[in-house]
């Protein structure tokens, strides 16, 4: 089944008969992007940060991790600002009124989050501001992108087959000696799968830094500094030991995307806790061959394979699905992967 051409795959793509604004997820992320707000962390981690040095009159390991916490929420807004918050003002005009149409594409360049995309052979070249590596590798294989605007300011709307989010895009020059991107044979779910065990190190990193830095700012007072250093250090080492073992799903999803080749299987979408947010408690019932059904939960169902399963009425699967057994799920060639249970989901 995933020797089909990607163009044929069953995946969500943007509709072609009415305003792009009118798709349900493309609505949610759109919400999403304006009732973010990334200046409030910046305020609150600098608080915090004050207050512990103020507490303590002097050094501590809180105020310093919060700090930590203030740049990067500082650097997330620079972020967003140049890669979203520019292109938002123009969204409403842009996506109420004019439809979607399907172009001709190909990936000239990119960096980092931006790409250069030459439409039509070169009757436009836009500057995508959202498309990691891995997009960037996807739009080069795909050669075909639904397209919105441009408008009168040359700011546009790119849309990828299967990924659920207008693509910021503006209207450049053309590079005199464009540079194609050279099509891979990276597997971009494996890409998808390894970032996502990334993230889960890193968020129990985080928290084990947070808890190590509040034993030593308790024991600085008490014991001294020499008992609060071995005290973060053992606390580091503890964390670490049950981290390891209480490894979740999230941390194994490049062994649960080897499972087997892709296959696709009809499903129900039950219930999703992520509306407004994009991520939240998936319910889902498969149907098997033999026609009888599977429960399907994910503990962090993003809205972009909601979306999918919206769409298209299948759920794509890494292997054969067990009961009790987990499984990575997503669009065969995507950048984006999930893991799921086939259980019922569990009382919280």
């Amino acid at each position: 089944m995933t020797d089909m051409p990607m163009t044929d795959m069953p995946m969500w793509r943007p509709p072609v008969d009415r305003p792009l604004d009118s798709d349900p997820a493309i609505q949610l992320v759109l919400n999403a992007w304006r009732k973010r707000k990334v200046v409030r962390p910046v305020f609150v981690f600098t608080g915090l940060a004050a207050l512990m040095f103020l507490i303590h009159l002097g050094f501590s390991a809180l105020g310093v991790l919060f700090l930590v916490g203030a740049v990067a929420a500082l650097v997330g807004v620079f972020q967003f600002r140049s890669r979203v918050a520019w292109w938002l003002a123009a969204a409403p005009s842009l996506l109420d009124e004019a439809v979607a149409v399907r172009v001709r594409s190909e990936a000239i360049g990119g960096a980092g989050s931006w790409t250069l995309l030459s439409i039509d052979g070169g009757r436009l070249c836009l500057r995508l501001t959202t498309t990691e590596a891995s997009v960037r590798q996807l739009l080069a294989r795909q050669r075909e992108v639904s397209l919105v605007g441009p408008n009168a300011d040359g700011i546009a709307a790119v849309v990828i087959d299967g990924l659920p989010a207008p693509v910021p895009a503006r209207v450049v020059p053309a590079p005199a000696t464009p540079t194609p991107v050279a099509v891979t044979s990276e597997d971009l779910p494996r890409l998808a799968a390894t970032k996502a065990v990334r993230t889960a190190w890193l968020a129990q990193a985080v928290t084990a830094l947070v808890g190590a830095s509040l034993l030593f700012d308790v024991l600085v007072i008490v014991e001294g500094w020499l008992l609060a250093t071995i005290g973060f250090v053992l606390m580091l080492v503890a964390t670490a030991i049950a981290a390891l073992a209480r490894r979740n799903d999230q941390h194994r999803m490049v062994k649960l995307l080897d499972n087997s080749p892709w296959q696709a299987y009809p499903a129900q979408l039950l219930s999703w806790a992520g509306n407004p947010a994009l991520v939240g408690r998936l319910r889902l019932a498969l149907t098997l061959p033999d026609g009888s059904r599977m429960p399907v939960t994910a503990r962090l169902g993003a809205s972009w394979l909601v979306a999918n399963i919206t769409a298209t009425g299948y759920l794509w699967v890494a292997g054969t699905p067990r009961y009790g057994a987990s499984a990575a799920v997503g669009v065969p060639g995507q950048p984006n992967i999930a893991a799921v249970r086939f259980e019922e989901a569990q009382a919280r």
